[in-house]
């Protein structure tokens, strides 16, 4: 999961519920931004989320050596997200950033947005269709609005 999902999730309250329905590793890179230097800046979010890798909801993990062998364009955060992908035996990437989505799709790495890791965690059991609801609710002002409606068009028509 990169930075930006999940401190988008952490805002909405989910960041717990995903946690539960999925093993959730973020790269040092993504620790060390949202936990490390948002901290120093006062950023609540920034203790929540250290406190979930303290409890062992949130692994951190290296990316090891297959940063160097990522061919595409990125930033330090995204390369460390995609090569700890392409080291691991993980599924998607879970992120919120459009640009780096649209990286992803055009590299045929599948992905999960910060909305669709709370259909997730609805799928798994984790959440109950009010829940799921609202945790959407919650993530709505951080998200664009066709996401949101798609989604809750989903959560409406599968419950």
């Amino acid at each position: 999961m990169d930075s930006d999902c999940l401190i988008k999730l952490t805002k909405a309250g989910a960041k717990e519920a995903v946690a539960a329905a999925a093993v959730v590793c973020i790269p040092v890179l993504v620790r060390k931004e949202t936990v490390d230097q948002s901290v120093a800046q006062g950023f609540q979010d920034a203790a929540a989320i250290r406190s979930n890798i303290d409890q062992g909801r949130l692994q951190v993990i290296a990316a090891g050596a297959a940063a160097s062998r990522i061919a595409m364009p990125a930033t330090k955060g995204e390369t460390e997200v995609v090569a700890a992908f392409a080291g691991g035996n993980f599924d998607v990437i879970a992120s919120d950033d459009r640009r780096f989505l649209r990286k992803l799709s055009a590299a045929n790495i599948p992905f999960l947005t910060a909305a669709t890791c709370i259909l997730y965690a609805h799928k798994a059991g984790k959440l109950d269709h009010e829940e799921a609801l609202a945790l959407l609710a919650a993530l709505r002002p951080y998200i664009s609005g066709e996401e949101y409606s798609i989604t809750k068009l989903y959560l409406e028509r599968h419950t």
